[in-house]
């Protein structure tokens, strides 16, 4: 056996190819592999610290112009329905002038302007730039309350108002207690409801008498004293006092008063004893 010289026994022998071409496939392979890279310029990146302070800058700047900017202030404001109450006095109630749409908080407005005497409620709306709209509801008075020499108005609430020159109102409420009134007191509602009730059962009778002891009371055509208390019963009442009165007229008497506050036991007490 002939054996190769010393240092040539591992060496592959070469295909005829790789012996024309002179060169090998992992050769041509792996200069086909070799990335190519574009020259130019190379590029500029922000870190994230940098983005963070523009970004910060940016807001700064826009809250900034919200809240200096006049653009966002009020200076006047829209108001409606009021008749009673003047626009100006709204307005200044309101507290609300030369300051940003920002700072206003509607809720506190609308209870600043529901604090005025005539006022029920208010809605107040706020839109940007700087739009401010105040819709009232104010109290209508229904019935006229007089305290000795005093004459306020009443809501259907009970609250007491100013009576102004053009307030119109069907029946008067002499308050035979004299109690000193104010504006925004109550009167309360169970008075309301009773003088609401007299009203249009007795639609010819318009002025009523009150005191804490008796409640409601008023001088029929015979010029006879009539207590009726509350509301309660009330349709009662007033056929009992009608009836009563009309047989007590016919018989010819004099009678000082007529109590129905108890319809089940009505009193009634003759002139002189």
């Amino acid at each position: 056996m002939t054996s190769l010289p010393r240092g040539q026994k591992n060496k592959r022998r070469r295909r005829r190819s790789e012996m024309r071409l002179g060169k090998t496939y992992e050769q041509v392979t792996a200069r086909e592999e070799l990335p190519v890279l574009p020259v130019g310029r190379p590029k500029v990146r922000l870190g994230s610290k940098g983005a963070s302070l523009l970004l910060a800058i940016t807001l700064v700047s826009l809250v900034a112009y919200l809240f200096v900017s006049d653009s966002f202030y009020v200076y006047e404001a829209e108001i409606s329905g009021n008749r009673l109450v003047s626009t100006e006095e709204i307005c200044r109630s309101s507290g609300v002038e030369g300051y940003s749409v920002f700072f206003i908080d509607p809720q506190q407005v609308a209870k600043a302007v529901s604090s005025l005497p005539d006022v029920r409620d208010a809605r107040v709306r706020v839109s940007l730039p700087n739009h401010l709209s105040v819709e009232v509801h104010e109290r209508r008075a229904r019935v006229t309350w007089q305290t000795g020499d005093e004459r306020y108005g009443v809501d259907d609430e009970g609250t007491i108002l100013p009576l102004r020159d053009d307030t119109e109102t069907v029946i008067v409420i002499r308050d035979l207690d004299s109690a000193p009134r104010q504006p925004g007191e109550q009167v309360g509602l169970e008075i309301m409801a009773a003088i609401q009730k007299y009203g249009a059962l007795l639609p010819h009778i318009t002025e009523f008498d009150y005191s804490q002891q008796y409640g409601l009371s008023l001088e029929n055509e015979f010029g006879w004293r009539i207590y009726l208390g509350n509301a309660e019963g009330a349709e009662a009442k007033v056929t009992i006092m009608e009836t009563l009165a009309q047989r007590l007229a016919s018989q010819g008497e004099q009678v000082e008063y007529i109590d129905v506050r108890f319809p089940e036991s009505p009193l009634y007490r003759l002139a002189g004893g």
